[in-house]
Formats: structure tokens, C-alpha cells, sequence
């Protein structure tokens, strides 16, 4: 599914798509970035707790081997700016919308709930 919500480019007439989610990992402080090939999914950065940080992973599109390196920096809770270059040459560097930021909040949420359940038993 293409959307606002992912990156898409072309690479060698191949379709590549760059998504971003929160996950659970670290109560939804921690972000996945993923690419996919041709559908499928050849990289995941897996919601490392660090703010910038690199993936290099090997994969086969087509018959031949691939190494695809993801780089990406500080971000915002809508998005992350990346760096994506397959087999040494640059794809794309762009920012990819994160599906799910609204996760992010919780922490701010359930403070509010916590209060106003404070208020109305005291």
C-alpha cells in the first residue's frame, strides 16, 4: 500500500519501499525503520534505542546478491530522516513518514488520566 504514510522510489526498475512504525520495545519510545525490495522485506532496522545509527544488511533481488546500508539521524515524532544506498551507490535520501506516532503519547496520556482519576476520587 502506498501512501503519505511510506517513501517509495525505483531502483534498477525495482519498486522500494521505506516504511516507519513506533514499536512496543522500550514503551513506544523506539522507532523500526524498514525497507522492502520488490515486496519484500530485505532490512529492519528493529526499533534500536539509539537516535541516529546505521543497518547494513545482504539480500538477492533478481539472482544476485545486494548489500543495502540505512543510515538515519535524529528525527521528529512524524518522521525520520534517512540515507539509503544499495550496493554503494545512493537511492534515496529523503524522510519517512512514522505510521503510528501518535503511540508516542501514551506517556503524556495516561499522566493526564492519572490526574484527572486523582481529582475526581480525592
Amino acid at each position: 500500500m502506498l501512501g503519505s504514510r511510506n517513501f517509495s522510489t525505483v531502483w534498477n526498475n525495482t519498486p522500494i519501499l521505506v516504511t516507519s512504525r513506533f514499536i512496543s520495545r522500550y514503551a513506544w519510545t523506539s522507532a523500526s525503520i524498514d525497507v522492502s525490495v520488490d515486496g519484500a522485506v530485505i532490512l529492519r532496522t528493529g526499533g534500536v534505542f539509539r537516535v541516529t545509527g546505521t543497518v547494513v544488511q545482504t539480500f538477492t533481488s533478481r539472482g544476485a546478491n545486494h548489500e543495502a546500508k540505512l543510515t538515519w539521524g535524529r528525527g521528529s515524532l512524524r518522521w525520520f530522516p534517512f540515507r539509503l544506498e544499495i550496493d554503494g551507490a545512493l537511492v534515496a535520501e529523503a524522510k519517512v513518514p512514522t505510521s503510528n506516532w501518535w503511540c508516542a503519547y501514551w506517556p503524556f496520556t495516561a499522566t493526564i488520566a492519572l490526574i484527572f482519576l486523582w481529582q475526581l476520587l480525592t
